[in-house]
């Protein structure tokens, strides 16, 4: 957008150029006082005041207070720029709490999953191994982004069914078909149900929070997705990555441990989708713009960083009961 005085150098008469500085002193902090300004500077290359709003209607209101003050508007432009705000990522502090950023326990950090409401309560869903043991609910404490930077307990686990074996579990092994724990909020927490942090654009690495994206609905139903099928996570490790479905409903060996998950869906991309410490968060699809449909829950992935591990809603709620997830 251009400003409403056209830059040059030789706006402000030489014989005024010295009252500039004190013009500004003046103006600064009575400018900034006024909704919908951006930023006030004193432009020494140019020779003139500068004064930022955020649209148009902001200008005659401007204009008149610099009047009051006796700066002549040969003296300033006044430009229409965007808003600036502060630059908050997936690993800071956040409250509300929101689904995408990072939660600490013990020793070990994972993402946020979901904030969502059963039966009257608040709560968020993370993975069953971001809890003190996989398995079995030991009230596990969590810190938001951690113990050191606040320590607030967030929430506390609430339910972690234990994994059984036999059945549909391969011999030797023990079994869950969610990867999945939900933990109960703090009185004092507030949280933000159905929102999930949003980065700047997918698998571009970056975990700049620009904006967020809304739950506005929730897959309850489906353990088979189509293949191909793109779906998207935000995590406090690699941001928010996306790829095609693959293997759906397969039921996947955990290395170094004798846990298998049933019927969970690969996700794979030539780029770079998941990272450790990314465990926990929240899979969806994009259904129009920035709303999204919840369908799962990223618990692993290869070690390349090139194919996550996801268990369905659907799976999450047989284990841990129904929730709403929606904004």
């Amino acid at each position: 957008m251009a400003p409403e005085d056209a830059p040059h150098s030789s706006m402000v008469p030489d014989h005024a150029q010295d009252r500039l500085p004190a013009w500004f002193a003046q103006a600064s902090p009575v400018v900034l006082a006024l909704a919908g300004t951006v930023f006030a500077d004193h432009d020494e290359q140019n020779g003139r005041l500068v004064f930022g709003v955020e649209n148009a209607a902001v200008i005659p209101g401007v204009r008149a207070a610099l009047t009051g003050l006796g700066v002549p508007s040969s003296a300033y432009a006044v430009e229409v720029t965007s808003p600036i705000h502060n630059m908050l990522t997936l690993r800071d502090r956040w409250r509300p709490t929101r689904a995408g950023i990072q939660i600490h326990f013990g020793q070990y950090l994972c993402t946020l999953g979901f904030n969502v409401d059963q039966g009257g309560s608040r709560s968020f869903i993370t993975n069953s191994h971001c809890t003190g043991k996989q398995g079995g609910t030991e009230g596990t404490k969590y810190y938001q982004p951690t113990s050191t930077v606040d320590g607030t307990v967030i929430a506390t686990e609430a339910a972690d069914p234990q994994y059984f074996r036999g059945g549909a579990c391969p011999k030797g092994k023990k079994c869950r078909y969610s990867d999945s724990s939900r933990a109960l909020y703090s009185s004092s927490v507030a949280s933000d149900r159905g929102i999930i942090a949003k980065t700047g654009g997918p698998n571009n690495g970056s975990l700049n929070v620009t904006g967020a994206f809304t739950i506005t609905a929730q897959d309850d139903a489906t353990d088979h997705f189509t293949s191909g099928t793109v779906v998207n996570k935000v995590g406090r490790t690699t941001g928010w990555t996306q790829g095609p479905t693959g293997s759906t409903c397969a039921n996947v060996n955990v290395s170094g441990t004798n846990i298998t998950q049933l019927c969970q869906t690969l996700v794979t991309s030539s780029a770079v989708l998941v990272g450790g410490g990314d465990s926990g968060s929240g899979v969806f699809r994009i259904t129009s713009g920035d709303n999204v449909q919840l369908v799962g829950i990223l618990w692993g992935g290869s070690q390349d960083g090139r194919t996550f591990v996801f268990s369905p809603l659907k799976s999450i709620q047989a284990e841990l009961g129904s929730v709403t997830a929606t904004n």
